[in-house]
């Protein structure tokens, strides 16, 4: 019976595209609403009705300053649920509770288990019960949990692959065993791309179609957004530049397990030459920057908007790239958890936003 799955996909896809113009572009009318997401009026009504009854939008007041009759302006409700979003890194685990719309609620991070594996595994859920009870959010609350994680997701058997700084994850079905803790289905989405999809939302990269986002810290990894859509490669692991060989020989033991580049330019690396050349020394300085390394995006931080280790580089149309300082990197998982998923990109409000830019020096 084919009628039946296509309405229900085209509701769906209704849903969410009504859904996404009210993330953006609140407070908004039906009729406006209609014509960003190109909907008919009588969609339009049965999306908001439904959205109405389970208590995902709310009336926030009523047009002014027009001719003829005002009508209802509509955002999304606070109260509508929750979102969980995990930030899995090397060297630190954060989880984040946000409303559906975005915004940031509490948020508790703690290093990452060194074991890696099932024991990381188990700190997540751990981890994640903890932040929800002591929000007082009963699971039923939470409509979306997305985690932020290096390396590759293998969406046939559910594991982490080319994530060396995190052992054990490469034979385990992640995305199954988190979904049977936490009791509800889990998107796994590089950390990389998740940044990259925050900047283009709230950061410097806003209104750009293509944006280059280099990140550095305890790997290297790349996020590549080209003509308005990210792009992953055949297997997603189009970022995964840390196993180029480049920087040193690509048959070396430690090069094959991590990646030539990473093993070379990653947060050990700097660190093992900089012992190196110091003759085996490595003062508190060079430690702490090695320990507080960015584990992606972001970086060992408190805060939600503090700067990540991160060189970010982005294109407008033909110019020339640009350099784009510090982003807010922080939540940027909870933000996309929010959004139900990270397939789209946010496209951002119609505001320009971003932070002063230097233009990269050539290369000598």
């Amino acid at each position: 019976m084919p009628p039946a799955p296509i309405t229900s996909v085209s509701r769906q896809l209704s849903r969410r595209s009504v859904f996404e113009a009210l993330l953006h572009h609140s407070p908004i009318s039906r009729a406006d609403l209609a014509k960003v997401t190109s909907l008919s009026k009588q969609t339009m009504s049965e999306v908001i009705d439904a959205f109405e009854q389970q208590g995902l939008v709310r009336s926030v007041g009523r047009t002014s300053g027009n001719v003829g009759r005002t009508a209802v302006l509509y955002e999304l409700s606070p109260e509508g649920g929750h979102a969980l979003g995990i930030d899995l890194g090397a060297r630190r685990l954060t989880v984040a509770l946000t409303d559906i719309a975005g915004r940031v609620l509490a948020e508790a991070d703690e290093p990452t288990d060194s074991r890696g594996g099932a024991w990381a595994i188990d700190q997540i859920a751990r981890l994640s019960d903890r932040l929800a009870r002591d929000n007082h959010t009963h699971p039923s609350r939470i409509r979306s949990i997305v985690m932020a994680t290096p390396g590759v997701v293998n969406p046939k058997s559910g594991a982490i692959e080319m994530a060396p700084n995190i052992s054990g994850l490469d034979h385990l079905n992640v995305v199954g065993l988190l979904g049977e803790k936490l009791g509800s289905p889990v998107v796994l989405e590089n950390d990389i791309n998740l940044a990259l999809l925050g900047e283009l939302w709230h950061g410097c990269a806003q209104n750009l179609d293509n944006v280059a986002f280099l990140a550095l810290g305890s790997g290297v990894g790349l996020g590549l957004y080209v003509n308005g859509r990210l792009v992953r490669g055949e297997n997603g692991a189009a970022g995964e530049i840390g196993y180029l060989p480049i920087g040193g020989d690509p048959l070396q033991a430690e090069s094959r397990l991590q990646g030539c580049l990473e093993y070379q330019v990653g947060a050990t690396g700097v660190v093992r030459r900089y012992r190196a050349r110091a003759g085996g020394r490595c003062d508190g300085r060079a430690r702490g920057r090695r320990d507080g390394a960015a584990d992606g995006p972001g970086g060992r931080v408190g805060h939600r908007h503090r700067g990540s280790a991160a060189a970010r580089a982005g294109w407008h149309g033909r110019s020339a790239p640009r350099f784009c300082g510090q982003g807010r990197a922080r939540a940027v998982a909870a933000r996309a958890a929010a959004r139900g998923d990270s397939n789209q990109h946010p496209r951002p409000a119609s505001r320009r936003g971003g932070r002063p830019v230097r233009r990269l020096a050539p290369p000598p």
